[in-house]
């Protein structure tokens, strides 16, 4: 406790350089968003641009463009495109909040409340299918959001503390992770009809899963962080034909994500950046990244678009985030400073 109180004091002490703004006010095009998660119950959550152009960071964005904060802890943002015009939404967890803006310009167009009369559902994860929003919600629920009228037509109720989701085909597949049931974790996936948003079977896997990617074959590998003492971190491979456990890979996942036929995933022991081929199914024994000089590993992304792996430091979850930039054999490529705990960027061209 007495840790807790000397960050939050710590941080709270912090003055922040003013914000950077875009020499063209609103033009938010050829770089990168990032959304910053910022620190638990100091409403601080960001938006930072890093301009491809002129590598410069503009910071605050949301803030500058709306007069407004993004609100309490930025979990998940994803861009879908509506009749030619790009939008990005964005969960934002304890503010339980929707927030959708325009994506070159940061400009909100809609803010949808996802509560349970005053209970906050507390969203996490995103996923746009054609015109429609499914935010798994940690209070148990998955919200599908309609992004015509920008309204919840539906509240759908799975398992405890659903934390990922991942698409095949028309099946949505929800993990509940009951992250907040310790020490009786939940460890079952729901999988739900994207058409008829109605849910079609839940089926067992490992205790307190989160994350999930979906391969070539439409396999799923899914993320279990077990239960931080007899039961070890994990990675389970799932035959969606049958939705049984197919594999198990004793590894200790940190975060993970698709490069192609490959997964990229962090050892929280050896702090490296390894990988899986997804097509043979074996751990390739080669080191893509070594992260022990990082002070604060806290994810890595890929990004199709640009082509690049991207890995956050957070250095020590008070200060701003180092994002640094490199191929997919590990070759530095740049970096650049976001802001407090960044959690994901959008490539905005």
């Amino acid at each position: 406790m007495f840790n807790l109180l000397f960050i939050l004091f710590v941080f709270s002490c912090k003055k922040d350089d003013p914000p950077l703004t875009p020499e063209s006010p609103g033009a938010y095009e050829n770089g990168i968003l990032v959304l910053n998660e910022g620190l638990f119950q100091q409403n601080n959550s960001s938006i930072s641009f890093y301009n491809l152009a002129n590598q410069q960071v503009y910071t605050q964005c949301f803030l500058t463009e709306n007069n407004r904060g993004l609100g309490d802890t930025g979990n998940d943002f994803e861009k879908y495109n509506l009749n030619g015009k790009d939008y990005v939404i964005i969960a934002v967890d304890i503010s339980s909040q929707i927030e959708i803006v325009e994506a070159n310009t940061l400009k909100s167009v809609a803010q949808i409340p996802l509560f349970d009369g005053t209970n906050a559902r507390e969203p996490r994860r995103i996923e746009v299918y054609g015109m429609k929003a499914f935010v798994c919600n940690f209070d148990g629920t998955v919200s599908v959001i309609d992004l015509i009228s920008n309204s919840v037509v539906k509240t759908i109720t799975v398992g405890a503390n659903p934390d990922g989701m991942v698409q095949v085909a028309n099946k949505l597949y929800v993990s509940n992770s009951g992250g907040l049931n310790y020490p009786v974790y939940d460890s079952t996936i729901t999988i739900i009809d994207m058409n008829t948003n109605n849910i079609i079977e839940n089926f067992e896997t490992r205790i307190n899963s989160s994350s999930m990617i979906v391969d070539s074959q439409n396999e799923i590998y899914l993320l279990s962080s077990g239960n931080y003492a007899d039961i070890n971190p994990a990675l389970v491979r799932i035959n969606t034909t049958t939705n049984q456990v197919d594999q198990l890979f004793d590894i200790p996942i940190g975060s993970m994500t698709k490069v192609g036929d490959w997964i990229y995933y962090y050892n929280l022991d050896s702090k490296k950046v390894m990988r899986i081929n997804l097509i043979t199914e074996n751990l390739d024994a080669s080191i893509i990244l070594d992260c022990a000089d990082y002070e604060t590993f806290s994810g890595l992304q890929y990004n199709a678009e640009l082509n690049l792996l991207f890995c956050f430091d957070a250095n020590g979850y008070v200060n701003s985030t180092t994002v640094r930039c490199y191929n997919t054999s590990g070759v530095f490529q740049y970096e650049f400073m976001a802001e407090l705990n960044s959690k994901k960027i959008i490539c905005n061209e």
